[in-house]
């Protein structure tokens, strides 16, 4: 984290919305692939994006550890991603949102539904692992779960992804 977030986190701790919109700004994009990957559909993950931004604006002053602001705040939108999931699957199927026709796209919608079919406790990790770039130590802060469970389910996950095929193998899913 740099000198600059943390005094951010700080500010915004204190009740400065404008440093807590920086911070939001600044992890934009992350927050809305990550959103997408559980949501699939750019509405939906715009919508967790927002809903996750009110609820970090109303619970800054908890935040009780600044140095891990980011994990805290995936873990608000994890929450969010799996409230709207499971309202979507008990209302639509699964129909990955993807435009265009290239090879890549095409790629990106076969792992989207590669991923929708494995476990959500191995899907999540995974997520947060090659999507987010968070270390296995983050992830179990993220999860409050142990490290060796986060090793566990990433060894698992990338079993199963590679056994439903090529897409594994595009996607080069071995760090």
């Amino acid at each position: 984290m740099m000198m600059e977030d943390a005094d951010l986190i700080l500010a915004a701790r204190a009740g400065d919305q404008e440093a807590l919109s920086k911070l939001l700004i600044a992890r934009q994009t992350k927050l809305y692939k990550t959103a997408y990957l559980y949501v699939h559909t750019q509405a939906d993950a715009l919508d967790v994006v927002q809903e996750t931004s009110l609820r970090a604006l109303l619970s800054i002053g908890k935040l009780r550890q600044p140095q891990y602001f980011d994990t805290w705040l995936i873990r608000i939108l994890i929450n969010v991603a799996q409230k709207v999931y499971r309202q979507q699957t008990n209302t639509i199927p699964f129909v990955p949102e993807i435009t265009g026709d290239s090879t890549l796209t095409d790629l990106h919608a076969d792992l989207m539904s590669d991923l929708a079919m494995i476990p959500e406790n191995f899907r999540v990790v995974l997520i947060l692992f090659y999507f987010n770039d968070l270390e296995v130590e983050e992830i179990a802060r993220v999860l409050r779960i142990p490290a060796g469970t986060v090793r566990s389910r990433l060894t698992r996950g990338r079993k199963m992804l590679r056994e439903r095929g090529a897409v594994y193998r595009e996607y080069r899913l071995e760090r």
